[in-house]
């Protein structure tokens, strides 16, 4: 399975009355980063054909980020339907592994008059064991 990582800035504007990262602000980022490696991982945007985000499920806020924190995102493929596509995110504090939240999004590839078409996208096996528990997860969530 395929990733692709992107990261952010936690900044001032960013905080809640607490002075950690607002759940709404990491949300946002959550779900852009998800496109973005989506779109990365597997080429569905541009003039024709485009990913567009139909549910954010599972989304977990685990800790919490300060002004200062890098929050890294990265994305894996997880299930690909006829049209629809399944990737888990999750962010990470700083250089470590600090899970601050984690989640799945789920995008579906429609064509330029906003009608779903089949994306012909192949999501390999999960290998690692942390790729079967991802998928493992998933699909308990889904029942």
């Amino acid at each position: 399975m395929q990733s692709f990582e992107t990261s952010k800035l936690v900044t001032t504007e960013d905080l809640n009355h607490h002075d950690t990262l607002f759940a709404g602000r990491l949300a946002e980022w959550f779900t852009e980063a998800s496109f973005i490696g989506a779109s990365h991982l597997y080429g569905k945007y541009g003039e024709t054909e485009h990913l567009v985000s139909v549910e954010t499920h599972s989304l977990k806020y685990l800790s919490s980020a300060k002004n200062g924190d890098i929050v890294r995102f990265i994305v894996t493929g997880i299930k690909a339907g006829k049209t629809s596509l399944t990737v888990y995110t999750k962010a990470l504090k700083n250089n470590t592994e600090e899970k601050i939240a984690e989640g799945f999004v789920t995008f579906v590839s429609i064509d330029g008059n906003k009608q779903k078409i089949p994306h012909n996208i192949v999501i390999e096996e999960p290998e690692t064991e942390e790729e079967k528990e991802l998928v493992e997860k998933f699909n308990a969530h889904r029942k």
